[in-house]
């Protein structure tokens, strides 16, 4: 049995053994929360978490047949495709992150997949044949392959070298096998949200609301709010996507707390909601002002998207969670 299909099978036994744990107990735990009924649970994550999973595994694909067709005969479009395939798992990659749950926790998917920062040298010895790490795979090492450290390396002489291209045509793989590795976690964890079990669906609303939690303390994070700041401050810097990147987190975000503001509603508290949903606007608002090369927005313009996203937080963790009866407990590294 390969190491990726064990995975898949540790993942969606982890899954299964907690449901079958607590099934024998002679007492389920005290709801933390709302309990959802199943079909509510299902259709919050087949509208706000399916089609970011779907979304990121069409976007890896498309990436390893450009690299595949990059490799075979280099030429500035087809680099230019592999730059735009790079971009769109990227980005979908920061959506799912923009609110995680279920399998993708529990595998440590942003390790895997985009472990930052790159460590250069390490990278260019494993090219050679080097031992290879986190450090040295996933979208942060594609990132470097495909624009260099300057805005005018040769990075089209560079890929016409087989071995260099291959890595990245490799990686690009590894990418899409970790990425798909989570389907069936996430039918799994689908199934047990409708199973008679409801110890998924107890812990769905603390867990889920936690983990965004988290993700906007790292969003906030991705947005320097000091005087000055340099390119390097900015994750996807290489690229100049850290923007994007940026808005795709806070997009996905948005996508999952839409189940979210549905409970409140429900519960009686639709000014809540309504007070939520404003926020989110203001923060997309703000941070979509931003230029593209955000190292070159004013220090204010750059506070303004800092402050809204913290407001997005401070919103969800501080009322909604309150009014939701949520414990709070995650950190930023769970959505890892």
């Amino acid at each position: 049995m390969s190491p990726l299909i064990r995975q898949a099978t540790f993942l969606i036994g982890a899954l299964v053994s907690l449901a079958s744990a607590y099934s024998l107990a002679a007492e389920m735990p005290d709801s933390n929360g709302p309990v959802p009924t199943p079909a509510w649970a299902q259709a919050w994550l087949d509208e706000g978490y399916l089609p970011r999973q779907q979304a990121l595994g069409q976007a890896a694909d498309q990436l390893v047949t450009s690299s595949a067709a990059l490799c075979e005969q280099a030429d500035a479009n087809k680099l230019k495709a592999v730059r735009a395939a790079w971009l769109a798992t990227s980005t979908a990659w920061r959506a799912l992150d923009g609110a995680p749950a279920g399998p993708m926790v529990l595998a440590r998917l942003g390790r895997k997949i985009d472990f930052r920062p790159v460590r250069v040298a390490e990278l260019e010895a494993a090219i050679q044949g080097g031992p290879s790490n986190v450090a040295t795979q996933g979208l942060a090492a594609m990132e470097y392959l495909l624009w260099g450290d300057a805005p005018n390396s040769p990075i089209l002489n560079q890929l016409k070298n087989p071995v260099r291209c291959g890595y990245l045509a490799t990686t690009s793989k590894s990418i899409a096998v970790e990425i798909h590795t989570l389907d069936d976690g996430w039918r799994i964890y689908r199934e047990q949200l409708g199973a008679d079990n409801p110890f998924f669906r107890q812990n769905m609303f603390s867990e889920h609301v936690n983990l965004m939690i988290a993700s906007l303390t790292g969003l906030s994070k991705r947005m320097p709010a000091a005087e000055t700041v340099n390119a390097e401050q900015f994750a996807e810097w290489r690229s100049n996507s850290a923007k994007a990147q940026l808005l795709a987190q806070l997009g996905g975000f948005e996508r999952a707390m839409r189940g979210v503001n549905r409970q409140l509603a429900e519960s009686g508290h639709s000014k809540l909601a309504q007070a939520m949903q404003a926020d989110l606007g203001e923060a997309q608002a703000q941070c979509s002002k931003l230029p593209d090369t955000l190292e070159k927005a004013p220090a204010k313009a750059r506070l303004s998207c800092n402050k809204a996203l913290l407001q997005l937080k401070k919103r969800l963790q501080d009322e909604i969670a309150e009014k939701l009866d949520l414990s709070l407990g995650f950190t930023e590294g769970d959505g890892d």
